[in-house]
């Protein structure tokens, strides 16, 4: 016998290449402020100006991962931090989205971290862990 599964959630929205300038905690809460927005997938595929919170999160199994160089393979050296302690310490970023993963209670983002007045990028994956529901908030 063969059974065969694949999850496709319908999405409103891609966050593919859109820029991430602000996290933050509000409560047990976390809000992703966007550059720009992000991309609604209707014609004509407008980007549109939001926001996204992420409920109920989990911060013991939610981190950032950064590694130190792009596009490289081989060895290399990556920093794990806390959502808070990222916040803290890279308060002038930009967080390109390249990926976007969602299975039960989880989201992963990947992509490259870049700072302002800085040259360097980073490869940077976003992990949360979360028990309520994504909301996109949007100016439309």
């Amino acid at each position: 016998m063969k059974t065969k599964y694949k999850y496709n959630p319908p999405f409103s929205y891609s966050l593919h290449d859109m820029y991430i300038n602000n996290i933050k905690i509000i409560d047990s809460n976390i809000k992703l402020e966007f550059e720009n927005g992000y991309v609604k997938l209707v014609e004509p595929y407008n980007v549109i100006p939001g926001s996204i919170i992420i409920e109920n999160v989990d911060f013991d199994f939610s981190s950032v991962v950064i590694q130190n160089s792009l596009g490289e393979y081989g060895m290399f050296k990556s920093e794990k931090l806390e959502i808070g302690e990222f916040i803290k310490k890279y308060d002038d970023f930009s967080f390109e989205i390249v990926d976007e993963l969602y299975g039960y209670n989880k989201l992963f983002y990947s992509g490259y971290l870049r700072r302002k007045h800085k040259d360097e990028i980073y490869a940077m994956d976003l992990y949360v862990y979360f028990t309520g529901d994504i909301i996109y908030e949007t100016e439309e």
